[in-house]
């Protein structure tokens, strides 16, 4: 077994060996293969069981019953929605062949020392080359909406999050909830985000809950300060809170630049393939535009790209922190999914939140009653 198996595990489906993420779980190839297959065909094909409708799916029988293993995919969260049409295929490889030739062009030469990322701040007097007119509008824009919004809703200074060492999941999201409708009002003013359908919106909000809430909060308070650390470890425990504050600190090392996080909270956002930790077969996850996302995200991506090559001092260096940023993103994106597994066990909690925040986990039957559209606020800005 090679060092990345043993890492992955388990296929989720079978509990063969898993080989990689697919669709959005740990599987196995032939589990992957087989949904990929058989997924689409839904609608179409009718999947009978000639048993109970509860076949054991294990890597030996697997093939008995094609039914129950295509409801078992779903059960532990393989999304059909991350199965490309041939439109988004075709979008992704241009994109992917771009991207190659873009990274051929500033690749010269290799070997060089990794920037600093404290060397953003002292490297911003550059001249902007690299950035069009339109390019620092839409900086400026996003920059000044953000402050402008949380100036507004709050009155005065961002108060930190939490006012207090919180002893229950649901305390600390219920006191986070008015915070988060002020971040989705902010993403309104996106026009990539805004002009979505109400459904893919409401998804998007749900789907980047965990790094939505992280990155925000770190923008905000700028520091890690106790009232959060104890509440993390309160409610989370001593493993989760630790991996989630390591996270932390290292997008802390980025705060100094007053666009950056900004910039990436969008990028991030504007994501159909990020997934949470889903243990439901909740039908509202899967996208209705999933083009017009990644087509959205694809302008902020080119423009993050255009920003930092405008703030460093070589392509190269620009190339080094962007990888640098890639993975201390991948690390608290990793510590978000693993307290939103943790999360799948708390179904008491979630139903002692406030609508927001229980609409941000599965849906309960409790949570069906709900309109959480409605709270979410999803209706452009006037």
């Amino acid at each position: 077994m090679s060092i990345k198996s043993r890492e992955l595990g388990l296929c989720l489906v079978c509990n063969d060996v898993a080989v990689g993420i697919n669709f959005g779980i740990p599987t196995c190839m032939p589990c992957k293969a087989f949904f990929r297959r058989n997924a689409v065909k839904l609608g179409t094909t009718d999947f009978v069981c000639q048993e109970d409708g509860d076949c054991p799916i294990t890597c030996d029988s697997r093939r008995m019953c094609n039914c129950c293993r295509l409801a078992k995919c779903f059960r532990v969260g393989m999304q059909k929605s991350l199965i490309l049409s041939d439109a988004e295929k075709l979008a992704r490889r241009e994109l992917i062949q771009k991207n190659r030739q873009k990274r051929a062009e500033l690749m010269k030469t290799q070997n060089s020392s990794l920037i600093l990322v404290s060397d953003l701040c002292a490297l911003g007097h550059r001249q902007p080359t690299y950035l069009s007119s339109s390019d620092q509008t839409l900086l400026t824009n996003i920059f000044s909406t953000y402050e402008l919004i949380y100036e507004k809703k709050t009155r005065c200074q961002y108060e930190l999050f939490p006012s207090l060492a919180h002893t229950s999941v649901h305390s600390f999201f219920n006191e986070y909830e008015e915070r988060h409708k002020i971040l989705i009002d902010y993403f309104k003013n996106i026009p990539e985000f805004s002009n979505l359908i109400v459904d893919d919106k409401i998804r998007l909000i749900r789907n980047h809950f965990g790094i939505m809430i992280t990155i925000n909060e770190l923008m905000l308070s700028r520091t890690m300060h106790d009232n959060l650390s104890a509440s993390l470890k309160n409610i989370f425990g001593i493993h989760l809170a630790t991996n989630t504050i390591r996270g932390s600190e290292r997008i802390l090392s980025y705060i100094h630049d007053p666009v950056l996080l900004k910039l990436v909270l969008i990028v991030l956002t504007l994501s159909s393939s990020i997934n949470k930790y889903r243990d439901d077969t909740d039908i509202d996850r899967i996208f209705d535009n999933s083009l017009a996302i990644f087509a959205g995200q694809n302008i902020y991506v080119e423009l993050l790209w255009r920003y930092l090559v405008s703030r460093l001092s070589t392509e190269q260096n620009t190339v080094k922190f962007f990888n640098k940023l890639v993975l201390d993103l991948l690390f608290i994106q990793l510590a978000c999914f693993n307290v939103e597994r943790y999360m799948s066990n708390l179904q008491d909690e979630v139903d002692q939140m406030k609508p927001l925040m229980q609409s941000m986990w599965p849906k309960s039957k409790k949570l069906d009653e709900l309109d959480y559209d409605e709270d979410m606020c999803m209706k452009n800005n006037p």
